[in-house]
């Protein structure tokens, strides 16, 4: 229980700090999902949707980019989301190594 506490700290350091990051690129698919849904026959809350699972690269499908603009912008939202994605996930990595370094160095 101490290491989950330990690692549950660290991690929220860890997005404390790379907040100001995670935040730029939140606004960047928000952005893109404004010029989405100029672009494409599409209401806001449909880009939304669709430019933060693009990101989250999960595509299920259900919209589908159609003109060119909005094609790249799903492209370079893909990209945006692995690294999103590879920050917290190196968080969660550092936190772990931290939180099982204090227990087992005991």
């Amino acid at each position: 229980m101490e290491t989950t506490l330990h690692f549950l700290q660290i991690f929220s350091q860890a997005l404390f700090y790379t907040a100001p990051i995670l935040l730029f690129l939140v606004t960047l698919i928000l952005l893109s999902a404004a010029v989405i849904a100029r672009q494409e026959p599409l209401p806001i809350n449909h880009a939304i949707y669709m430019s933060f699972i693009t990101a989250m690269t999960i595509g299920y499908g259900d919209f589908t980019p159609k003109k060119p603009l909005s094609r790249l912008l799903a492209i370079l939202l893909g990209i945006i989301g692995v690294i999103f994605t590879g920050i917290i996930v190196a968080a969660a990595v550092y936190a772990t190594q931290q939180a099982l370094h204090t227990t087992l160095g005991r």
